[in-house]
């Protein structure tokens, strides 16, 4: 839910909303922000470690980096295409239209626990010996 906050005051912070202040520390404090750490399992369906190397550890090496030896490179904002995109546009497009019409807690969502069943082989539509295993 943070990051979705987050993103949505950055992407509106861009110039395009002129009542979202500039600065997102004025709107959440770091402190405010609860994490809630689900533990829930998830099975894929095959041995995930299988896939990967004996004695293999995602987490080896997570603080080698010393981030104040990696120079940032600023994207300038401004990145001409090669063309004028405009034209190929409506007149007075807006992107961000309609981001906010939606009103989620109306729509009801339905969590479908059977498995779903095509009407149609779905072998037929692809490759032939397709195997989505290797």
């Amino acid at each position: 839910m943070a990051s979705n906050l987050v993103t949505e005051i950055f992407t509106d912070n861009l110039g395009h909303n002129p009542n979202h202040p500039k600065d997102i520390s004025t709107l959440v404090d770091v402190q405010d922000i609860y994490v809630i750490e689900l533990e829930e399992s998830i099975d894929l369906g095959f041995d995930v470690n299988q896939y990967l190397p004996s004695n293999f550890n995602p987490l080896k090496g997570k603080d080698d980096i010393d981030w104040n030896t990696i120079t940032l490179i600023e994207i300038p904002e401004n990145e001409s295409l090669g063309f004028d995109h405009t034209v190929l546009l409506p007149k007075d497009f807006n992107p961000l239209k309609g981001k906010d019409d939606l009103n989620w807690d109306v729509i009801p969502l339905i969590d479908i626990e059977e498995p779903f069943q095509f009407d149609f082989d779905i072998n037929d539509y692809l490759p032939k010996g397709f195997n989505p295993n290797i």
